[in-house]
C-alpha cells in the first residue's frame, strides 16, 4: 500500500496495520549483533553476535566488561524463538483495545500513536502504547509493562527497516527486582540476511569454518 500523503483515520491505519503484520514475511536466515547493559539487580555489559535460522540459534559472546572473549562463548539452540520478533510482540485488536492519541510528524514521514489496553485481564507481558509508521504500516515502537511475582516494569522497542525486513533496533526497560531498581538496555546492529547457512554453524562450539565467512560476504 502506497503511504498517505495526508494523515489517515484511525480505523484505516488500524486496517493497514493488520494488514502488515499478516504479510510481513520474516528473514529465513540472520545475522547480528547485540550489545546488552544491565545496572542495578546485576550489572552486565556483553556483546554477542548471533546467527539464526530455521529454528536454530547459535549464540557467540564476543565481548564481557568492555573486554573482547577470545575464542568465543558459543550457545546453540535448537527450536530458539525470536523473542524480539515483531509479529510476536505487537498488539492485535482481537485482544487490544486501541485508543487514537494523534499524529507525529517526522519531516515528510508520518506516524500514528494509540494507547492499547488488554482486553480482560492484563498478562505478564502488556503493550500500553504502539507507534505505527506512517510508510510500512509496521510498529516504529512498542511500549510495554511487565510484572512478575517479584518484579515489575516497563519500557520500550524500537524497530526500523534493515534491508527488505523490519527488525528491533533496541529495547530499554526499567523495573524494580525485590524491591531494587535495575535498568536494562539492549542495542541490535550489523544485521546481515544471507541466503543460507552451513549447517557446520549450528552443529559446533568452535570457531566457524571458511565456508561461514564466504557466505556471510556474499
Amino acid at each position: 500500500m502506497p503511504p498517505a500523503p495526508h494523515p489517515l483515520p484511525p480505523a484505516a491505519v488500524i486496517q493497514r496495520y493488520q494488514i502488515a503484520l499478516e504479510t510481513l514475511v520474516p528473514p529465513p536466515f540472520q545475522v547480528f549483533e547485540y550489545t546488552v547493559d544491565q545496572v542495578g539487580w546485576s550489572d552486565l555489559a556483553q556483546t554477542h553476535r548471533v546467527y539464526r535460522g530455521h529454528g536454530l540459534q547459535r549464540d557467540e559472546l564476543i565481548a564481557d566488561g568492555g573486554h573482547a572473549v577470545k575464542p568465543p562463548v558459543v550457545r546453540i539452540r535448537r527450536g530458539a524463538r525470536d523473542r524480539y520478533a515483531v509479529v510476536s510482540l505487537a498488539p492485535q485488536p482481537i485482544g487490544y483495545t486501541f485508543s487514537f492519541v494523534g499524529v507525529q510528524h517526522a519531516g515528510s514521514r508520518l506516524a500514528y500513536v494509540f494507547d492499547t489496553r488488554p482486553v480482560g485481564a492484563a498478562p505478564p507481558f502488556a503493550v500500553r502504547r504502539i507507534v505505527i509508521d506512517g510508510i510500512t504500516y509496521l510498529p516504529s515502537m512498542i511500549g510495554f509493562a511487565t510484572h512478575e511475582a517479584k518484579a515489575t516494569g516497563s519500557g520500550t522497542m524500537l524497530f526500523a527497516r534493515s534491508g527488505t525486513y523490519w527488525v528491533p533496533v533496541r529495547v530499554s526497560v526499567t523495573a524494580t527486582v525485590d524491591g531494587r531498581k535495575a535498568n536494562e538496555s539492549i542495542a541490535f546492529s550489523g544485521y546481515r540476511f544471507p541466503k543460507m547457512l552451513p549447517a557446520a554453524t549450528f552443529r559446533t562450539g568452535r570457531a566457524l569454518p571458511p565456508s561461514a565467512t564466504a557466505v556471510l560476504s556474499e
